[in-house]
């Protein structure tokens, strides 16, 4: 009788125990972390409240949305929307963890992080403290996923949250831009949190995107360069050092677009990357480190502002234009090296993989200074670029 009654109990459908409508929750899609600064609001509130004595340390900006207000967008024009479908609300204290409490006291629905998508960090903050100091929080809260997109932003983060248009959100449009990476070679692959901790966990340098902001726009601009040592913002990388970045990174890279300098051509001449590919060589001799840095690309020219005929260009054309392209990424290459091993003294492009996977025994001795390795180290670059062809004339 009783396996009888257990096997009916079984068959009996299962659900959720919350009964929470997802319609009235306020949802946390983004948060930007900034050095303390007070909103006129919370000013406000301390003044009321002076006998608050706790020091503060950061800024919590929280974008959240209420799924039902989201919902109705579809059906309405910007003119026809009077509010937006979402919410930024910041709050200042000593704590992330703080921050996330003291908020429960100012809004009916406490916010749910399961749904965080992006992470935007002010290199103000990233400069002063430890980034794994601020991100403990998210580090280890069990209701926040280990998935959201973490960049940096250039000036203060919690802007890179306001936009002008009322049906646009920025929690979700921001961290889809890395999307286009296809076509830019100046969009790093995407560094979600759970990556960043174990980047932050090996103590060796690596690149965060970062973001600017003016007025209503927001675009994705260079890297930030973090010191695996101290954990914090070094310096940066331009959109240009990004781009030679990209080219020693390699991995079959394909998209972007590879300009000819003003010193190599006074034109536009501009070719369209299909593919990069490239090897980092490594030995060592009396305690100094030989790299050799192999890249080869491949892709079209997309415009020449030389040519005015249209149709099959010569050959001696393209090979003359692979040896101003091979010297332009060399140059490049060259001068991000420069930057990396004379003013930053960091290695944030993984040299050290190289001679952690090919010199195991050499890698034990030097892994805990190896930034001061790196940047005593000897570099050569070769770069090989083979043009298919220039676009849809040639078929003319």
């Amino acid at each position: 009788m009783q396996a009888a009654v257990l096997a009916a109990w079984m068959l009996l459908p299962s659900g959720c125990w919350s009964n929470k409508e997802i319609e009235t929750q306020s949802l946390q899609i983004a948060v930007a972390l900034d050095l303390p600064h007070p909103t006129k609001v919370e000013r406000g509130l301390d003044a009321v409240n002076p006998d608050r004595h706790a020091r503060d340390y950061i800024t919590n900006t929280f974008q959240l949305i209420i799924p039902g207000q989201v919902g109705r967008i579809g059906g309405s024009t910007s003119e026809e929307l009077s509010t937006r479908p979402y919410r930024n609300i910041s709050q200042t204290g000593e704590s992330v963890f703080g921050n996330v409490r003291e908020l429960a006291k100012r809004i009916s629905t406490p916010p749910l992080g399961h749904h965080l998508k992006v992470i935007i960090i002010s290199d103000a903050l990233a400069k002063r403290y430890d980034i794994a100091s601020f991100l403990d929080f998210y580090f280890r809260d069990n209701d926040i996923r280990l998935s959201p997109l973490i960049l940096i932003s250039r000036g203060e983060a919690g802007k890179t949250l306001e936009s002008d248009s009322q049906t646009d959100i920025p929690g979700f449009q921001i961290p889809e831009t890395v999307r286009n990476r296809f076509r830019s070679n100046k969009i790093l692959p995407p560094v979600q949190s759970y990556e960043l901790l174990s980047m932050l966990r090996s103590k060796k340098s690596f690149l965060l995107q970062t973001v600017v902001k003016s007025d209503s726009e927001l675009e994705y601009r260079g890297a930030a360069i973090v010191k695996g040592e101290s954990g914090k913002i070094a310096g940066y990388l331009s959109d240009q050092e990004l781009e030679a970045a990209s080219w020693i990174r390699g991995g079959n890279r394909r998209g972007g677009v590879l300009k000819l300098g003003r010193n190599l051509s006074n034109v536009p001449i501009d070719m369209e990357i299909g593919s990069i590919q490239s090897s980092i060589a490594a030995k060592e001799s009396n305690g100094r480190f030989h790299f050799l840095v192999d890249v080869e690309g491949d892709g079209e020219i997309m415009e020449d502002w030389r040519q005015t005929a249209v149709g099959k260009y010569s050959d001696a054309y393209y090979r003359g234009m692979e040896r101003k392209l091979e010297e332009e990424v060399k140059q490049n290459i060259e001068s991000l090296l420069d930057q990396l091993q004379s003013r930053y003294h960091a290695d944030p492009l993984e040299f050290h993989e190289t001679v952690r996977r090919r010199m195991p025994r050499t890698w034990k001795k030097v892994q805990e200074h190896w930034d001061e390795h790196f940047s005593a180290a000897d570099v050569e670059v070769r770069v090989r670029i083979h043009l298919a062809g220039h676009g849809a004339s040639e078929l003319s």
